[in-house]
């Protein structure tokens, strides 16, 4: 399905600097966007992306500080914001076990939505539309790990299977919840994505290691890896979670909205993830371990099965 945008069309996407804001960012440029803002932690984008049509503003997402300051910016400078895509987080499900506080001050987007708020009053009840056309369509990244690990192919209704394993599962289900009471639902989406792979970033590397490339490093090496085969996932290159956010962000005010899952189509192993990219690349698969998940001790519990169906999203976009 192809995406209509307009040409004044104006994005922040918040952790713009990390690997799927680059992508996000990439996508917004290629596809005509007038201006594209971001926020970055300690990296600053080179400053000829975008020639002249992307900003970075340096916000700490931990406290919000410079997120006002930032808003604020963006708003008198251009008139308004379009769309905010929030792809920042503190990722790692072992820093947030071992520092719970600071994982949910930094998934929870709170001075976000204040910021947004105080630029676009006043607030808006849940369900009620209208006033919600003159608000930024907010999306949300969110992740698999809201669900337990007891199921296959998990739907996005509520039931017994959100209920995350971990601390950083725990943080991005609060964070949804407060997404969705705090800005309109007529302009508010949650993508609940799985592993995200894909190659290097396009404007910058970034300073953690992408499972592609450890996949790659273990089948090159000369020593056996462990991946685990009781661990089920639905990776999604960046590229595809970027190509969803484009035709979201072009809908219409009230459509395609509310959580979705967002994985690739294939509920795979991390054996069978490794396998499938030895095969396409016609690597020999000799280093590949197969060992269960209990059998190494990470200091976090890692759910297994958190495989989703989003025929959902899919359909609702009609990226594939």
């Amino acid at each position: 399905r192809a995406a209509r945008f307009r040409v004044t069309m104006r994005a922040l996407v918040v952790g713009g600097s990390g690997y799927l804001g680059q992508f996000v960012i990439q996508s917004m440029l290629d596809a005509g966007y007038a201006h594209v803002f971001y926020t970055y932690g300690n990296n600053k984008l080179p400053s000829d992306v975008g020639g002249g049509r992307c900003s970075g503003y340096k916000v700490d997402v931990s406290n919000g500080e410079g997120m006002k300051e930032c808003i604020n910016a963006m708003v008198s400078s251009t008139g308004g914001l379009d769309v905010v895509v929030n792809c920042a987080a503190m990722s790692s499900p072992g820093d947030c076990e071992k520092n719970p506080e600071l994982a949910n001050l930094t998934n929870a987007p709170k001075a976000l939505l204040l910021a947004l708020r105080d630029a676009y009053p006043p607030a808006v009840k849940r369900g009620q539309t209208g006033p919600d056309e003159k608000k930024p369509l907010l999306i949300h990244v969110s992740t698999d790990q809201v669900y337990c690990g007891s199921y296959e192919n998990n739907l996005e209704l509520d039931g017994p299977h959100v209920a995350p394993a971990n601390k950083y599962g725990v943080s991005k289900l609060n964070a949804e919840k407060i997404v969705r009471e705090t800005w309109p639902f007529a302009q508010c989406v949650v993508l609940r994505s799985s592993i995200i792979t894909g190659p290097q970033a396009p404007f910058q590397a970034v300073n953690r290691p992408l499972f592609l490339d450890f996949i790659l490093n273990s089948l090159k090496g000369d020593v056996a890896v462990t991946f685990f085969h009781d661990e089920f996932r639905n990776p999604i290159a960046a590229c595809d979670i970027a190509r969803h956010i484009l035709v979201l962000a072009a809908s219409k005010p009230g459509t395609m909205r509310g959580v979705f899952n967002c994985g690739g189509p294939d509920r795979v192993s991390r054996v069978g993830m490794a396998k499938k990219t030895a095969s396409a690349l016609g690597w020999s698969d000799k280093n590949i371990l197969s060992a269960p998940s209990a059998s190494v001790d990470r200091g976090v519990k890692s759910p297994l099965d958190i495989s989703m169906d989003s025929s959902k999203l899919e359909n609702a976009t009609g990226v594939r």
